[in-house]
């Protein structure tokens, strides 16, 4: 927000009377066109793909750091900007010089939670390359291969940006090189993902870079700049968005559900601020060790209309598993069979936990209560805009 949308709002009397403006401002698995406080990682990925701008293929490399570091933010943002203006020509004639005719290169970003399979990945890539609808149906994997090779020989080089490899529901690192390298043509990666290299399988003589998770204070202006962005005039105080940013420890997609969900505290409760019990609810929604909410929603949709009913029966409703799974059938159109084979699903990717309940005075073995372990709070107020209030 700069110096004048400050001012414009200031004008604006109404939102000084809302909580919410702009909600995506505050969703930690939406990202701005201009990331705040990362400028040195994104030079140091200019200086990555710095071939590109002579029409060349840069090296294939990692961009690997802890969760909440902007990885995602910067990426997706740098591929934006990148793919606009490096847009390959219609019927240009490539040279090799710098001067603005060199060769274009093409900048790609998949985000592997939507597009995990051999096809996915392909149909992604070339979607992202023409201009035309690529089709799901009555189209191969060969199919893609071929259309993406005459459009490598067609124009110049592919960068392919391919975020959260290493994933329980994602690829490696090296499972993208193999699928880049059974293409004929001009590629290159950069894989991005919190591992560390050699558990993704990063080639040896790939390009390392890594980021650290935000300072304090770099964290404090990323709040800000949601918050100032999403929130009217004078519903948070700057000193809660300090508070969020020091119990966040570096992770900004921590601190945003935490604020995210503060909201849904205050909204539900028919506030006009945030308060101390409403940022308290927000944090305490959040578990440690967290699953992202870019996980969670990513998942199949009967799945988010699992968890959806999951998150909003109270803890004591949770356990045994079966039972829980039949009070989740009650509210929607599938089977208690299904949802209790949903469940453990869930718990085997880490998304739920199943949490042996010690008070239990029954015979035989004691009971299980599943426990989400993602932000809570957060996630009901996304699902519900993602599912259109039909999971209740």
């Amino acid at each position: 927000m700069n110096i004048q949308d400050r001012i414009d709002r200031r004008q604006r009397t109404d939102d000084r009377n809302r909580l919410l403006l702009d909600e995506e401002q505050l969703s930690p698995v939406w990202h701005p066109d201009e990331p705040t406080g990362r400028g040195t990682l994104i030079e140091r990925l200019l200086d990555h793909f710095d071939p590109a701008f002579d029409g060349q293929c840069p090296p294939n490399g990692y961009l690997h750091g802890p969760g909440g570091a902007g990885k995602s933010a910067v990426v997706s943002a740098l591929v934006r900007h990148l793919a606009s203006s490096m847009a390959p020509p219609t019927n240009a004639v490539f040279t090799t010089t710098r001067g603005g005719s060199a060769r274009a290169v093409s900048f790609v970003y998949v985000d592997l939670r939507a597009a995990d399979s051999a096809f996915e990945f392909s149909h992604a890539v070339v979607d992202s390359l023409v201009a035309e609808p690529v089709p799901r149906r009555g189209v191969g994997t060969t199919d893609l291969h071929e259309r993406l090779q005459r459009r490598v020989r067609g124009t110049g080089p592919v960068v392919v940006v391919a975020d959260h490899v290493g994933e329980p529901e994602t690829v490696e690192a090296a499972t993208v090189d193999d699928r880049l390298a059974d293409i004929d043509g001009a590629f290159a990666w950069l894989a991005v993902g919190r591992k560390a290299p050699a558990e993704v399988g990063v080639p040896a003589d790939s390009a390392d870079i890594r980021v650290e998770q935000y300072s304090r204070a770099a964290l404090t202006d990323v709040l800000s700049a949601r918050a100032d962005a999403g929130l009217g005039q004078g519903t948070l105080a700057h000193s809660a968005i300090r508070r969020i940013a020091e119990w966040a420890e570096g992770d900004a997609s921590v601190a945003l559900s935490a604020l995210l969900g503060a909201v849904e505290v205050a909204s539900s409760e028919g506030e006009a601020l945030l308060d101390d019990d409403a940022i308290d609810a927000g944090m305490a929604a959040v578990p440690w060790p967290y699953v992202p909410l870019g996980r969670v929603l990513s998942l199949p949709r009967n799945r988010i209309r699992t968890l959806a009913c999951l998150v909003d029966l109270p803890p004591e409703a949770r356990a045994p598993v079966g039972d829980c799974a039949e009070r989740i059938a009650e509210r929607i159109d599938l089977t208690a069979s299904t949802v209790e084979r949903f469940l453990y699903e869930l718990a085997e990717s880490g998304i739920v936990e199943r949490v042996r309940v010690q008070d239990s005075d029954g015979p035989g073995r004691p009971p299980s209560r599943v426990e989400p372990r993602f932000p809570t709070l957060a996630f009901r107020r996304l699902a519900r805009a993602m599912l259109n209030d039909t999971f209740v």
